[in-house]
């Protein structure tokens, strides 16, 4: 793992080298116990080679502190008091039932810090390069009912050897035939710099969990078995809040004066009993704490583990622009983890009248924390923006510099969103941004190469150091967009630190061309491009009517840039473009007429 760099800041860790003696270990406060193979009646040293087993999958997109995933289990499998059929994979040697990320410096377990909600099979610096020969594979027995990930030959991170250092091979098994957890070492071998790790198993709300070790490592040949409770009278009576807004509880900008948003959000019953109806209660707060709008809605009676998705009567009218957070709490009386019971989404009202708009999760004020950096001068940072209104163009990137004592400068990346379900895709634009130009202690504005059109969704932005030093901004001041990324030689991972402090990347759009009122009536007029893809001359139908039957109309592609401008002519209800000139590639063809304009696409493929 790359370690965090915060300027002026000391990390002192406290470790735990000893060889760990114990052969038996809990329970917790839930049931579990374990045993390691020297225990009597534990298990059996026995690993399992799933490498050539029909079915097995490898791995791939694991890199240096980040996790893929979800994928299936296969069966529910049952843990705690709940069931899980979904599974996340740490390049740090975890095993998450949610996605979050484990990393440096690993907690003790149980720990209410997120994430929660995993399995530390071998928690620990660990690496994953494309060539220093990691991997990582899963199976799924064919009855269904075992599950099997293994990690192979996964060196640890080192600051001073880039493949890393050392070779750890280990697996987690899980078995639905006991609901039991077992964890096999086969190679354990080397020991990083920096000693950190931890080696157990955490509920999903990280009060309750076994730990094994900590700050050090199981030995070559070591087999650990969790073992679920026969009997436990353990009563969770337990009600949460899920998400506000999107299942991501991911923060969003709103124009000023714009439509009414919404209070929307999601509760679970947590527990392992059933819930009568209990009160859930929504706002919108300024930065003031001044509530804008307020409302309470009892639930469903709801078994464990039911969801209930609720639309609040009141909706928050985005009047003045700032940040404001809209809060949502469960209120069930004896409810057994008060930390699961809120959820804060961010909600950016902006000024979206003015000829430039800032995006921005901040309030602009740095920390003071030292900032964010990596060591070793190579890593990245980044901010997925989502603007209020489509279409737009993004002209400028902004990040907040706090230092770069060796003058290395620093590169803006731009990502479109077009991966799956909405990741980051294609590189649309890097641009280097040299030393000199850097004020200290302050945002710096770079423009983008051409403009990024946007007709939907939003864009990745990331600050990528070129040398060692260089450190941006962070601001922890509530509320937190759960918008940020890690990006490290190519990989994508949640930030760490998402729940705590922003990243301090902010991004500038720009309107296009005034929409007159009859854009409705306008939009109607054209149809779709046809044929689409298409390769020489494309068309579409249109009902538009004016004095000369012509139209002017746009090319630009996706990234933005103005390929082509020219006059149309309507006839006999059709236009047609010529578009033999373009590459292959996604295009946006804008009609306009009396202040109104319309956006067509279309893909050329030769």
């Amino acid at each position: 793992m790359k370690k965090l760099l915060l300027t002026g800041i000391s990390l002192l860790i406290a470790m735990n080298s000893f060889l760990h003696a114990q052969a038996t270990g809990g329970p917790d406060t839930y049931g579990y116990t374990w045993k390691t193979n020297l225990a009597t009646g534990g298990p059996a040293y026995n690993w399992i080679e799933i490498t050539n087993l029909p079915g097995v999958q490898q791995i791939s997109g694991l890199a240096d502190d980040n996790n893929v995933g979800p994928f299936a289990i296969g069966f529910p499998f049952h843990y705690y008091w709940y069931d899980v059929t979904q599974f996340w994979i740490g390049s740090n040697g975890y095993l998450g039932f949610t996605n979050g990320q484990l990393s440096a410096n690993f907690p003790t377990i149980p720990s209410t810090a997120n994430p929660q909600n995993f399995l530390a099979t071998m928690a620990s610096d660990l690496l994953f390069t494309s060539t220093n020969g990691a991997e990582c594979w899963k199976y799924t027995n064919p009855a269904n009912d075992t599950l099997i990930v293994s990690w192979k030959t996964v060196p640890f991170w080192d600051a001073t050897n880039a493949p890393g250092v050392g070779s750890n091979t280990f697996q987690v098994i899980l078995s639905a035939i006991d609901s039991s957890i077992t964890f096999q070492y086969q190679l354990q071998s080397g020991t990083p710099t920096q000693v950190t790790s931890v080696v157990g198993i955490e509920n999903n709300s990280g009060n309750i969990g076994l730990q094994y070790m900590a700050n050090a490592y199981p030995t070559t040949g070591t087999a650990i078995k969790f073992y679920y409770p026969a009997n436990t009278t353990y009563a969770v009576s337990d009600a949460s809040t899920m998400f506000n807004g999107n299942s991501e509880n991911a923060g969003i900008f709103l124009s000023k004066n714009g439509a009414s948003y919404p209070m929307v959000t999601e509760v679970k019953n947590t527990g392992n009993q059933n819930l009568n109806a209990f009160n859930v209660f929504s706002r919108v707060v300024n930065t003031a704490n001044a509530i804008q709008v307020q409302d309470n809605l009892t639930t469903n009676t709801l078994t464990p583990g039911q969801t209930q998705q609720i639309t609040m009567t009141q909706q928050f009218n985005p009047v003045n622009p700032g940040i404001f957070r809209f809060i949502t709490n469960t209120q069930l009386t004896g409810d057994a983890t008060p930390s699961n019971d809120q959820k804060i989404q961010e909600v950016n009202v902006v000024d979206t009248t003015t000829a430039s708009i800032r995006l921005s999760y901040d309030n602009g004020v740095e920390a003071g924390a030292g900032g964010w950096s990596w060591n070793g001068g190579d890593g990245g940072v980044g901010s997925y923006f989502v603007p209020p209104f489509h279409p737009c163009r993004v002209t400028d990137v902004m990040a907040y510099i706090v230092d770069d004592p060796s003058a290395s400068g620093y590169s803006m990346l731009v990502f479109d969103d077009s991966g799956p379900n909405g990741t980051p895709g294609n590189l649309i634009d890097s641009i280097y941004v040299a030393p000199g130009t850097v004020t200290l202690g302050s945002f710096v504005t770079t423009q983008l190469t051409n403009p990024i059109l946007l007709t939907s969704g939003g864009v990745y932005v990331v600050w990528n150091m070129t040398g060692p030093g260089c450190v941006l901004g962070t601001n922890r001041v509530l509320p937190y967009s759960n918008r940020t990324f890690e990006y490290i030689s190519g990989a994508w991972a949640a930030h760490r630190n998402r729940e705590i402090e922003e990243l301090m990347i902010n991004i500038l759009i720009e309107k296009l061309p005034d929409v007159g009122t009859n854009l409705e009536t306008f939009n109607s007029q054209f149809g779709a491009f046809y044929p689409n893809p298409g390769s020489n001359v494309i068309a579409l139908n249109c009902a538009l009517k004016n004095e000369n039957n012509a139209v002017p109309c746009e090319v630009y592609d996706i990234q933005g840039k103005l390929m082509q401008a020219f006059t149309v002519t309507i006839n006999a209800g059709k236009i047609h473009l010529n578009v033999n000139s373009l590459e292959n590639g996604i295009y946006y063809c804008k009609f306009y007429n009396d202040g109104s304009f319309v956006t067509r696409k279309f893909v050329i493929s030769k």
